[in-house]
Formats: structure tokens, C-alpha cells, sequence
């Protein structure tokens, strides 16, 4: 079986890939051409002129000219390739901040549906600190300046959009999950074959009202030749204090602590630097990322600000049937992931609906 599992992992998709790939192909940085440029403009103007409320915007009301080749070189990337991208001259210099959230909607929204995130069921949130306690039991990374663990967001893709970085610190570190998996699968198949059982999850007090606290989902899944790796150390590290959930067992714990001692490697993991208009894209399903903690500037304007969207894509991978309960939907192709949250209300539920229809998503 051990045997078996190597050659699925093998030959499972996107590429597999350790930090001096990157370094030795840079075919994931993608500047967008000044046609390209004008022609996302052209659509935030078209959607402007239109009046329409920005959470209920899909695709069809930002119609931008000339970016057929950067979306589906986005979509390449992400699924047959290394997993990510970072498009570089995103045109945000000289927009207002609402311009620069519409603009980047608008684009996130060709590329599939916005999925919410935290308990305010955010369709699109802001990278920012603001005072936030990363190490406790409901905490989150995204509202403070600590370093993370390396860990998945809740969809198919991540986008991050660097509006302004750091004083210093604040970079952006990646690594293949399925790298990882693959070495490890050679040098300890006992650790692998424990990451394809159910761990409990907590939720971070972001649950739903008709959700339970936490929920269960292997750290890693295959279907149909698909790889698929559901890591946050930092949400399994907490499922236990929820009556009904247990701790991981130690050989979990033995493999997760594998994984997280690669990460932290220069063999795995490629650093970068995201600088204002730089535009990072992940694949959940085959990356981890993290970022180094860092120092704000004094004033309120310069302080490290990133627009994050999880997306759910249209061409998406298959996951295991064991990851229903975290995504809520397995299938290819299907609206899924995301953190419902407490305000996921009619105007979300509504947008959701037609941005599914725009891009011919399933929807449970």
C-alpha cells in the first residue's frame, strides 16, 4: 500500500516542487501588460457607471477588456503548475481605497466566487493589525502583526493584494504541502497514513448558529489522481477544549511537528516580499503559507494593509469525500469552504446564488 500511495502522490496535481524551483523557474511571476492594465480600468469604470451595490457585483458587472489571457494564465498556474502566482503592476497607484477593494472584486470575481471568512462573514477582508491575539483560543493572524504558522485558508484559492507592506518584516513564505507529504510518504508512510484520518478542527468561536464548534477533516486527501492538504496547526491545536472533540493522537502530532520542521527549512519553503500592486495567488489544496511577524510605520496611512479574498473556482479539483464536513461540498467545480460566520445574511446568500450562475458552479 505504501508503495501505491508514493506513485498516486507521484503523480497527483498541481507539480510538487521545492524551494529552488522557484528560484530556477519564475514562470509564477506574471507582470500584467499596460493593455491589460487599461483594460481592468476600463471595467472599473463600466461597473462605476453602473451604480451597482458593490456585494452584490459578480464577473458580469465589472467587464473588463483584454484580460482572457492573464485569467486563464492564473487558472494554468494554479492547477497544472506550482500552485501559486504573483501578478506584479496591478493597477491600483492612484485609486481611492474603494476604488482599489471594487477593482480588486471585481477581478477575484472573474476568477470565481467569494467565499466569507471569520464570524462577520467578511466577502473580502483586510490583511491589517489591529490588536489581534494570534495564540489563543479564538484567535485569528490575519488582525496582527505575529509571525504565523504555516497553514490553508478556508477555499480553493487565496488572493492577497499588497496595497502597502511593512516597515520592515511581513514576508511571505510558501511551501508545497505536497512536496512535503510526498517526501515524507518515503521516509515515514506511518506519519502519512495517520494525516489521511480525521483530526477535529475548531472553528475559533466562528461557527454558525446551525454549526457545531468544530469539525472533523484529514490533514491530507486523494481523489481521482487530486492531492489535497487541509492544514491550520493552530485551529487543531484547540478542537479539544469544545465538548465532543479529542485531541490528535501522537502519532498525528508526531507528523504535523514533520511538517512544520520542513516548512520551516529553506529546502521547502521560498520567501518574497509583497510590495504595493503585487498581487499574490494561492492554491489551497497545494500550498502552505505563512509570513514572518513585522513592524509597522507610525502613521495610520503607511501601516501594512492586504485585501484578502478566498475564492471558490469554477475548474476546481475534486477533494476527499472526507473533507465534506469542513467544506461543505466535495465536488469539482462546486461553490464550497469558506467560514459561514454569524451574518452570512440574505444579501450574501443572494450574491452568492449569481455569482454561481455567472460561472456555472455547482451549488449544494
Amino acid at each position: 500500500m505504501s508503495g501505491d500511495l508514493l506513485e498516486l502522490l507521484r503523480q497527483a496535481q498541481p507539480k510538487s516542487w521545492r524551494a529552488q524551483d522557484l528560484h530556477d523557474d519564475t514562470q509564477w511571476v506574471r507582470p500584467l501588460s499596460d493593455t491589460e492594465c487599461q483594460g481592468l480600468l476600463k471595467g472599473l469604470a463600466a461597473f462605476r457607471a453602473s451604480r451597482v451595490a458593490l456585494e452584490q457585483a459578480t464577473g458580469a458587472d465589472f467587464p473588463f477588456e483584454c484580460v482572457e489571457d492573464l485569467i486563464r494564465d492564473i487558472h494554468t498556474q494554479l492547477r497544472q503548475q506550482f500552485g501559486l502566482m504573483v501578478l506584479k503592476r496591478f493597477p491600483i497607484e492612484g485609486l481611492s481605497e474603494d476604488d482599489v477593494k471594487a477593482l480588486y472584486w471585481g477581478f477575484t470575481n472573474h476568477l470565481g466566487v467569494l467565499r466569507p471568512q471569520g464570524k462577520n462573514s467578511a466577502l473580502m477582508n483586510h490583511v491589517k493589525n489591529v490588536g489581534g491575539v494570534y495564540r489563543a483560543a479564538g484567535g485569528r493572524g490575519y488582525n496582527t502583526n505575529a509571525e504565523l504558522d504555516f497553514h490553508v485558508d478556508f477555499s480553493d484559492y487565496v488572493g492577497l493584494l499588497c496595497i502597502q507592506d511593512a516597515k520592515s518584516g511581513g514576508i511571505s513564505r510558501i511551501c508545497s504541502s505536497r512536496r512535503i507529504v510526498q517526501d515524507m510518504q518515503q521516509q515515514a508512510p506511518e506519519l502519512v497514513d495517520a494525516l489521511m484520518q480525521p483530526l477535529y478542527y475548531s472553528r475559533q468561536d466562528e461557527e454558525a448558529p446551525d454549526e457545531l464548534p468544530y469539525y472533523r477533516t484529514p490533514v491530507v486527501g486523494l481523489a481521482d489522481g487530486w492531492f489535497s492538504c487541509r492544514f491550520t496547526r493552530n485551529h487543531i491545536r484547540y478542537a479539544d477544549r469544545h465538548e465532543g472533540a479529542s485531541a490528535p493522537t501522537a502519532t498525528q502530532n508526531q507528523a504535523m511537528d514533520w511538517i512544520d520542521e520542513a516548512a520551516q527549512s529553506g529546502r521547502y519553503t521560498f520567501d518574497m516580499r509583497l510590495e504595493p500592486g503585487d498581487l499574490q495567488i494561492l492554491n489551497n489544496h497545494v500550498t502552505l503559507h505563512s509570513r514572518t511577524a513585522y513592524e509597522d510605520y507610525e502613521e495610520p496611512e503607511r501601516k501594512r494593509s492586504l485585501l484578502r479574498a478566498w475564492i471558490a473556482t469554477p475548474n476546481s479539483q475534486p477533494l476527499s469525500p472526507l473533507m465534506n464536513e469542513a467544506f461543505h461540498d466535495h465536488r469539482a467545480g462546486a461553490v464550497r469552504g469558506g467560514i459561514k460566520g454569524q451574518m452570512f445574511d440574505e444579501t450574501k446568500q443572494a450574491y452568492t446564488q449569481r455569482a454561481a450562475a455567472f460561472h456555472g458552479m455547482l451549488i449544494g
